[in-house]
């Protein structure tokens, strides 16, 4: 399977940044494409635990999905599988949201972290079986929202 890489250096210590991807009130001040804000985030981070977002648009458009933790080594490495899902938590395909694809797809995404004088380096690792329309859709969302995560890291 292709994989999506993206690699952001942030002007944040590695524990500030750990923080930031897994509480609940950082999440939902950065964990949405640019032009959606975050409108429901759970998080149980734990081997097994489930991570839920909800993605709302300006028209109030909702696109749910999950993640199950698959491992945590804090502050370095989190891995979690990710599907869209309805606002119940069922595994929905891409279709539901009116995206390509009719299949339900459950993808592995890796976030790892170093640090390196002050600074912390976010490597992304995302499994990504998807054209090169929507790989170029989930880029640009994973930048927009990595822009909103530097714009909170400098708030911290």
């Amino acid at each position: 399977m292709n994989k999506l890489v993206i690699e952001r250096t942030f002007s944040a210590p590695i524990h500030t940044v750990w923080s930031t991807l897994t509480t609940v009130d950082s999440l939902k001040q950065w964990w949405s494409p640019p032009q959606m804000k975050a409108s429901a985030i759970s998080v149980d981070l734990k081997k097994g635990g489930l991570f839920r977002y909800c993605f709302k648009d300006a028209d109030g458009h909702e696109f749910w999905g999950r993640g199950i933790y698959e491992a945590i080594n804090k502050p370095t490495y989190l891995s979690y599988m990710d599907t869209f899902t309805d606002s119940d938590g069922n595994p929905v395909p891409p279709s539901h949201f009116g995206l390509p694809g009719d299949q339900i797809v459950e993808t592995l995404t890796e976030i790892f972290l170093s640090e390196n004088n002050g600074k912390t380096i976010l490597k992304l690792v995302g499994d990504n079986p998807f054209d090169a329309t929507m790989t170029d859709e989930m880029t640009k969302g994973w930048n927009g929202m990595f822009e909103k995560l530097e714009t909170l890291l400098k708030k911290v």
